[in-house]
């Protein structure tokens, strides 16, 4: 038996009841990784000493009860920091210092007993909704003329794959979705956590960078690896009683919605109703300045993240995007003109609590993923014109910090997976965990691409 698609709950138990050696479960991710082409590309760099070492430590300790994740492997963004290595912000032309110390993420899910296995390929500066660098672009396991969204591109298909049970990758505002564009672009499950919004006033270092997402395969194990973050106890998803709950396919930034997102959105909000829950099709309220704002905090991103690594170097869209960002920047455009992350959130939530909703359900993506090509050797025209509507659903959620969660609900007539986002007011995690298990529950995605094997 490979450990190899078994789930992180199934791993954990198994290794803190002594079942399951942890050096094992790691040897049989890593195992993966090298005998099966699906993960080339996904990844930038493999900890194979390094994570047998940490994982025999584990296996030595001789209560392992308080580990919630003990022994599972993790695939972890290349651009957050973990000792010992240098995080590459998506290019070779972005390469910090080799670390000192993990990035919060990183220290956490270590010190849930969890095993760092391999860095994933990103975006530059996590700014794109692709993830591809140098001449390596990685297939979707669904579709391989489509990619695998971004920016942490390479940590979905890791998990996607099987190379590791959970990822962990960007997300906060500037960062086109974060995780919930490349969950939705593998068919897997992303969690982003509810966070301070964009806002000019605030220290960039808490809305630019410093916020993980959780990707998985199911909705428990996000939820675990959400846990270890939070350093709080993983809770079991249960029963969240009658809700009422949104849905729109209208998507919030300019993107054209395909028929077959607006048919998955439906059969999932039949599902929901069939559960129990009362659905409404609804509009909600972002204000008039989500679009400039979503600009003004993705190009402010593009500046300040530059400021890491300096622009020469970068690639050309991302030259642009700084250029534009550093004078939308100084000029104190965004937060002005522009609006910001804070009115869009005050918009919402006045939304969510007059119109009583509990939760809004939207497609995961517009469409199918974008093509698989070298969308890093286009210009930023090219990329603004025919990309960034991967993330029409997902970035104004990250802009605004809202909790927001995509799980895929079966596959689109082209074979890509198929997605929904949920979106809940501030504090509805709990709630967002247990409506993405009822919904899985009842549509019984696939784990897996139909393609992929297991020896």
């Amino acid at each position: 038996m490979s450990w190899s698609g078994t789930t992180a709950q199934q791993i954990a138990k198994a290794v803190r009841r002594g079942d399951a050696d942890a050096a094992i479960v790691v040897d049989h991710h890593l195992r993966r990784i090298e005998d099966h082409r699906e993960a080339e590309g996904a990844l930038t760099s493999v900890r194979k000493i390094e994570s047998l070492a940490e994982a025999a430590a584990v296996d030595e300790i001789d209560n392992r009860d308080s580990l919630p994740a003990a022994g599972v492997p993790v695939a972890v963004c290349e651009q957050l920091a973990v000792t010992g290595h240098a995080p590459r912000l998506g290019s070779n032309a972005a390469v910090l210092p080799i670390a000192d110390t993990d990035h919060q993420a990183v220290q956490r899910i270590r010190g849930a007993g969890a095993v760092v296995v391999a860095f994933g390929r990103s975006s530059e500066l996590g700014l794109w909704p692709a993830t591809d660098d140098d001449g390596n672009v990685p297939a979707n396991p669904w579709r391989p003329d489509r990619g695998v969204g971004g920016p942490s591109g390479g940590t979905a298909l890791a998990v996607a794959t099987g190379a590791a049970p959970i990822g962990i990758g960007l997300d906060g505002p500037g960062s086109a979705g974060g995780v919930r564009t490349a969950a939705a672009a593998c068919g897997i499950v992303a969690y982003s956590p509810e966070h301070v919004p964009a806002d000019i006033n605030t220290d960039p270092e808490h809305w630019l960078g410093a916020h993980t997402g959780v990707m998985a395969t199911t909705v428990e194990d996000a939820a675990l690896a959400y846990a270890a973050l939070t350093h709080r106890h993983p809770r079991s998803t249960g029963d969240p009683g009658r809700l009422r709950i949104a849905a729109t396919n209208v998507a919030p930034l300019p993107a054209r919605v395909d028929d077959d997102a607006t048919k998955w959105l439906l059969k999932a909000v039949r599902s929901l109703t069939d559960l129990g829950h009362d659905t409404f099709r609804a509009k909600p309220r972002f204000g008039a300045r989500l679009t400039p704002a979503s600009s003004g905090a993705w190009t402010c991103a593009a500046y300040l993240r530059s400021l890491k690594c300096g622009p020469d170097g970068l690639q050309r869209r991302t030259r642009r995007l700084v250029s534009v960002g550093e004078r939308t920047y100084l000029r104190g455009l965004f937060g002005g003109v522009l609006g910001d992350g804070n009115r869009v959130r005050r918009h919402l939530e006045d939304w969510f609590d007059l119109e009583d909703y509990d939760l809004l359900i939207t497609p995961g993506l517009p469409a199918a993923p974008p093509a698989a090509k070298e969308w890093s050797t286009e210009t930023l025209r090219a990329n603004v014109t025919h990309l960034a509507s991967a993330a029409a659903f997902t970035a104004p959620f990250g802009l605004a910090g809202l909790p927001a969660l995509v799980v895929p609900v079966g596959m689109r007539s082209d074979g890509a997976p198929a997605t929904v986002q949920l979106v809940g007011p501030p504090g509805s995690t709990g709630r967002l965990f247990d409506v993405a298990a009822q919904l899985i529950a009842k549509l019984r995605p696939r784990r897996y691409a139909p393609g992929l094997s297991w020896d």
